[in-house]
C-alpha cells in the first residue's frame, strides 16, 4: 500500500487506555495502516476528520455513540471512504439476565452511508467481521491450565461471586489479561472481550449478561444469572475453529478495505 494511502486514513474508536478491550480493539494495531492518526469517539471533532475513515472496533452501536456516528455519516466527504470494522450493538439488559433485547428493527440507518460495513454481532443483515483483536499474537501460544474457574469482570460492574481468582478489564496490560484468561478451564465473565478472548483461547465460558452485546457472539458462551453459574458450567463447550474463523473474516475484510481505498484514490485523481 502506498504512503499516500496510509497517511490519509483516520481511525475513530473508543480510545480508552483504562479498558483493555477498548484499547486493543482497533484494526490498525494489527493491519498496516497509519497508527498515529486516530481519534477517540468522545473527542469527535469534524474539523480533524480525514477523507478516509475507519470506525471501530468496539460496542459503538449504542445510545451514547449513535449521535456521533450519525453526524459522521452526514459529513462523509466526496471521494472519501467510510468504513465500519468490527463494531457492534451495546444496549442495556436486565441485570439478572432474564431478557434478550432484539434489534428494534434493523441496525441504525447511518450505516447505509458507509462504503463497507463489518459488524461483530452475528446474524445481522450486515457482514460478520468480529473484533480485530483476534489477530493478537498471544493466541498463537499454548498456555497451561492451572485453575478450574476464574472470574473476569467489567471494571464498573463487579460480579457477585466470591472465593475465586478474579481480574477486571481495567487497565491496558494485555499480556497479563490473556495469561489470566488462559490459566483457567472455565472463565465466568460479564465482559465482552473476556468472553471473546477466552473463546479464542479455547476455554469454556459462562457469561453473566449486563449488555445486549453479550448475546451477539457467533461462538456463543453459556448465558445465565450469576446465581446459576455452577450449574451452567455443565453446558459449556469450546470452539476449536473460532480463532481461525475470526482471523479469516478480518483478513478478507482488510483486503476489501484496501481494494475500496485504491478505487477511491483513483476516483479522486480522475475528478
Amino acid at each position: 500500500m502506498s504512503e499516500d494511502l496510509q497517511n490519509q486514513i483516520e481511525h475513530l474508536f473508543r480510545a480508552d487506555s483504562t479498558n483493555v478491550g477498548d484499547w486493543y480493539c482497533y484494526p490498525s494495531r494489527y493491519f498496516p495502516f497509519e497508527r498515529s492518526d486516530f481519534m477517540d469517539i468522545y473527542d469527535f471533532d469534524e474539523t480533524r476528520l480525514g477523507i478516509d475513515i475507519i470506525v471501530g472496533g468496539g460496542g459503538l452501536i449504542a445510545n451514547t455513540f449513535n449521535p456521533f456516528l450519525d453526524k459522521l455519516a452526514s459529513l462523509k466527504k466526496a471521494g472519501g471512504s467510510l468504513i465500519a470494522w468490527g463494531i457492534g450493538e451495546s444496549l442495556n439488559v436486565r441485570v439478572d439476565g432474564g431478557v434478550v433485547l432484539p434489534y428494534a428493527s434493523t441496525l441504525p440507518d447511518y450505516l447505509k452511508s458507509f462504503d463497507l460495513v463489518g459488524i461483530r454481532d452475528y446474524g445481522t443483515e450486515y457482514r460478520w467481521v468480529p473484533c480485530a483483536s483476534c489477530m493478537l499474537p498471544h493466541f498463537d501460544h499454548d498456555y497451561a491450565i492451572t485453575q478450574d474457574v476464574v472470574i473476569y469482570e467489567h471494571k464498573r460492574i463487579p460480579l457477585p461471586i466470591d472465593g475465586l481468582p478474579r481480574r477486571s478489564n481495567g487497565g491496558n496490560d494485555i499480556d497479563e489479561t490473556i495469561k489470566f484468561l488462559a490459566s483457567a478451564e472455565t472463565v465466568v465473565t460479564n465482559s465482552y472481550h473476556g468472553a471473546y478472548w477466552a473463546t479464542l483461547l479455547q476455554r469454556k465460558v459462562v457469561c453473566i449478561p449486563n449488555m445486549s452485546k453479550l448475546y451477539r457472539f457467533r461462538h456463543l458462551p453459556v448465558i445465565c444469572r450469576a446465581s446459576e453459574w455452577r450449574n451452567a458450567m455443565r453446558l459449556t463447550v469450546t470452539y476449536p475453529d473460532a480463532l481461525e474463523q475470526c482471523r479469516t473474516a478480518n483478513r478478507k475484510f482488510y483486503d476489501d478495505v484496501i481494494d475500496l481505498r485504491v478505487a477511491k484514490v483513483k476516483e479522486r485523481a480522475s475528478s
